[in-house]
């Protein structure tokens, strides 16, 4: 195994970090990941080391505004930044492996830049996508209020951020996962009224149009997450006109089966899936 670092240009010429984790020897597929709000791809290390064993290229990067790329952080003015910054990096995957067969995996607010993504694309090169705690259906993660500030302050004061607490224990019921969490240095709580804006704008555009989700689509989701609902990914799922997708719900896992308690058996099913499509 080795790992990659390094930068590329994204939308406005901003700086990105980009992370690779190879695995040894010719790698069966590559699996491009979207990560979630307020974190960074640095925190997909189980993700990665299971999927290197079974052969796997992992890579991803820091969402501006986030982790070790460049932006004020939790910040965008419009949701196309994500998309067209998720475009240059998939460009970027497919001319380092062009023989590859590709993958796309979004966590959380990844899972909305990857179904916007396909929407828009429709994940031509692609052999599937995998949606992690799709964030359709917020739950504590939307409080009233700030949907209601978002809202009345995106346009009069788009940078003006607010903070939005995410305790650890609501990620995984791994203690030492949530410590990790809370304990991270690129690790934010702030959100912009712009960005709370454009996410629920982009999740009501996503849910009008099901039926341009047509690539093999797996869906994973923690029935024990407290911020977004199992349940709407599932009705989702349901919705998309895709003929090969399949919804993994995980008894007890909370937000982010990826590093909960369970996460070994989550990882293997992701390689199983993906195997199935190559």
């Amino acid at each position: 195994m080795s790992v990659q670092e390094g930068t590329f240009e994204g939308v406005g010429g901003l700086k990105l970090y980009e992370r690779t984790w190879l695995p040894e020897g010719e790698p069966r597929a590559v699996l491009a990941v979207a990560h979630g709000v307020g974190e960074h791809i640095g925190r997909y290390e189980n993700l990665a080391a299971g999927l290197l064993q079974a052969g796997f290229v992992v890579a991803g990067y820091d969402h501006r505004g986030h982790g070790r790329s460049q932006g004020q952080r939790g910040h965008i003015m419009g949701w196309e930044d994500y998309r067209d910054d998720l475009t240059h990096f998939l460009e970027r995957v497919a001319e380092r492996f062009p023989q590859t067969p590709r993958f796309l995996f979004g966590h959380s607010m990844g899972s909305l830049i990857v179904l916007d993504y396909l929407q828009e694309s429709g994940g031509e090169g692609l052999r599937g996508a995998i949606l992690s705690g799709t964030a359709l259906e917020p739950l504590d993660a939307a409080p009233p209020l700030l949907v209601f500030v978002a809202r009345l302050l995106s346009r009069l004061a788009p940078r003006f951020s607010l903070k939005v607490d995410l305790p650890g224990d609501s990620l995984a019921r791994d203690p030492q996962v949530a410590q990790a969490y809370m304990e991270d240095p690129l690790v934010f709580w702030e959100r912009s009224t712009r960005w709370g804006a454009e996410t629920l704008r982009i999740i009501d555009k996503i849910k009008a149009h099901p039926d341009q989700i047509t690539l093999p689509v797996l869906f994973v989701h923690g029935e024990a997450d407290p911020l977004l609902s199992a349940q709407g990914a599932s009705a989702f799922a349901a919705r998309v006109a895709s003929t090969d997708k399949t919804v993994n719900i995980y008894p007890e896992s909370r937000h982010e089966p990826h590093n909960d308690l369970d996460h070994e058996r989550v990882i293997a099913d992701i390689a199983e899936w993906m195997a199935a499509r190559l």
